[in-house]
């Protein structure tokens, strides 16, 4: 565009600006003012503005001061002329943003080269703002990892043209699938094969769709596909066929990797009303798929939204749950098999809810993981749990206390300053308190795990493994734990009476442990047979209902003289 607004109250001067423009072939305009000009201004769109300085009612610089205040006039090209040579007087202009400066009286060329260089930088600037736009557009719509569609392009297919128009006979299908554990894998073998594997996941992901819907990434291990399909039935199909094909093996880096995943999905217009809400809800699902363990295909039913809430707001609970003295520990006794005397307390964390009253550990300590409130509740944890048996010291002496640590809280950098100062606080011996891991957070990081559990043995405290025999624990590293006890975990416990193969596991690990110079502890003893049997198999000491259910401190400080005087006989 090379149309030209002159602002000049010298009609001479004007009409010689005029004539020059149209002779070169520019389109221009004429006011005699700046009001007169910013009335032009508003109803045309203009490359450029040759405007004089001294004019009446509104003068050049007030009239630049205008442009620039103004988003649709800001940028434009404004060159000012001045019968004033001062210095002062142009450094003025320049500081209100004009972009160039001719004194009166000025050459043709002069104003001529002045023009092109300001139509110049002006169509440059368009260009340069155009790449930028496009850069930006770039950036929010496409991942840059991956080159999938972003989440931003995802709610804008689901919202723009035929995105959720109604199809005859059609549901509109977002399906959001999660990497499990995909931490394991930056953890393991570093970033790059993290962003190896998340490109690998999206090559696989459009291979595996073909023309039967649209994939995009969303944040961190996430992605989403968007299709159409008939019916439910078809939605839990395509599902599946895309969990099945990420479960084949993909090579990353050179090596060959297996990398799971979970699915949670929603239809439109079944279970969700707009853009919004329906990938939010089909992430609510994989949510839920992935609290199952993993490896899951879920569709969205609205009792996931109500238990999303609910555990919001317990998740916030957790926060003050402290501070308000909310939590408190109870204590299961364990008890010798060779002569019943008992031997330690396992404490046990509780949660006395204000509005729900008790809630589970099940329920709320993966929520305290998530959102990291785990690590200053294990801290509280053991330190009331050091205090507590060290106030009981003088009537029941050389007793244990097992604590357990959660994956979160083992992996913190503060753990070893936390027990410290729980020993020191209470003054209990360190060898009377013994540190639980379970097998699964033991194996997250096997070569960590054996220096952490190294410098805890430094302390001189305990070491156990529970829920020993559920995982996948190499005999390699077991045998490089600096280990003292090992937890026969009570789903073997449970049908060690009826089923050969959990007698046969219990009986294993009894050998394993005692071959390693360990102690073992059954956990979950219920009837008498049950204990009977465990002891006819070496097994040192057990806890469960048989002796007590886990009991209250004041509850233990009750019973504690009669335990220590007598023989369990039960």
């Amino acid at each position: 565009m090379r149309r030209i607004l002159v602002v000049e109250d010298d009609i001479a001067i004007r009409n010689n600006i005029m004539a020059l423009l149209r002779l070169e072939g520019y389109e221009a305009d004429a006011a005699g003012d700046g009001q007169e000009a910013l009335d032009y201004l508003r109803s045309h769109v203009y490359a450029l503005v040759i405007s004089d300085v001294m004019m009446p009612r509104m003068d050049g610089y007030a009239l630049l001061r205008q442009l620039r205040t103004q988003p649709a006039t800001a940028q434009l090209p404004v060159i000012l002329l001045t019968a004033l040579a001062d210095k002062q007087d142009q450094r003025q202009g320049m500081n209100l943003g004009a972009d160039d400066y001719l004194a009166k009286p000025f050459q043709r060329e002069d104003l001529l080269n002045a023009i092109e260089t300001r139509l110049g930088r002006s169509a440059q600037q368009q260009v340069e703002a155009q790449r930028l736009q496009a850069e930006a557009h770039r950036l929010r719509y496409l991942d840059q990892l991956t080159g999938l569609g972003s989440r931003m392009a995802l709610l804008e297919a689901l919202s723009g043209q035929g995105g959720l128009c109604e199809t005859p006979g059609q549901l509109v299908l977002v399906l959001v699938l999660g990497v499990d554990h995909f931490s394991r894998i930056n953890d393991s073998l570093g970033y790059q094969a993290g962003d190896a594997a998340l490109r690998e996941c999206g090559q696989r992901l459009e291979q595996t769709l073909g023309d039967m819907g649209r994939a995009f990434r969303l944040v961190g291990p996430n992605f989403a596909v968007v299709a159409q399909v008939g019916e439910p039935a078809a939605a839990q199909l395509l599902a599946t066929c895309l969990q099945e094909a990420w479960l084949q093996p993909m090579t990353v880096l050179g090596e060959e990797m297996f990398i799971p995943v979970s699915i949670g999905y929603c239809l439109f217009p079944a279970d969700a009303s707009d853009a919004q809400q329906l990938l939010g809800r089909a992430e609510v699902a994989l949510h839920q798929a992935q609290g199952m363990g993993g490896s899951q295909v879920l569709g969205y039913t609205a009792q996931m939204n109500a238990e999303a809430s609910e555990r919001l707001r317990l998740s916030n609970d957790l926060y003050r749950a402290l501070e308000r003295n909310e939590f408190e520990l109870h204590y299961q006794p364990q008890i010798s098999l060779c002569d019943g005397r008992l031997t330690g307390f396992e404490a046990l964390l509780r949660w006395h809810h204000p509005r729900l009253g008790r809630v589970s550990p099940l329920r709320f300590i993966p929520l305290a993981e998530e959102n990291g409130q785990i690590i200053s509740i294990g801290c509280w944890v053991l330190a009331e749990a050091c205090q507590r048996l060290a106030s009981w010291q003088h009537v029941a002496p050389g007793v244990r206390i097992a604590v357990n640590l959660s994956a979160r809280q083992f992996a913190a950098a503060n753990l070893l300053h936390s027990i410290e100062a729980a020993l020191d606080f209470s003054g209990l011996p360190p060898t009377l308190l013994e540190i639980e891991i379970t097998e699964g957070t033991a194996m997250v990081d096997a070569e960590r795990t054996v220096g952490t559990l190294l410098q805890l043995k430094s302390l001189g405290v305990k070491l156990a493994l529970d829920d020993f025999g559920t995982g996948y624990s190499s005999l390699a590293y077991l045998k490089r734990f600096p280990l003292d006890v090992l937890k026969v975990d009570q789903s073997f416990v449970r049908n060690i009476l009826t089923s050969a193969g959990d007698r046969a596991i219990t009986q294993a690990v009894i050998s394993l442990a005692s071959s390693f110079g360990m102690s073992v502890i059954a956990e979950g003893v219920e009837r008498e047979e049950q204990k009977q049997l465990l002891q006819q198999m070496g097994c040192d000491a057990y806890q469960g209902y048989l002796f007590s259910p886990p009991l209250s401190a004041q509850d233990v400080a009750e019973h504690l003289p009669d335990w220590m005087t007598a023989r369990v006989t039960t």
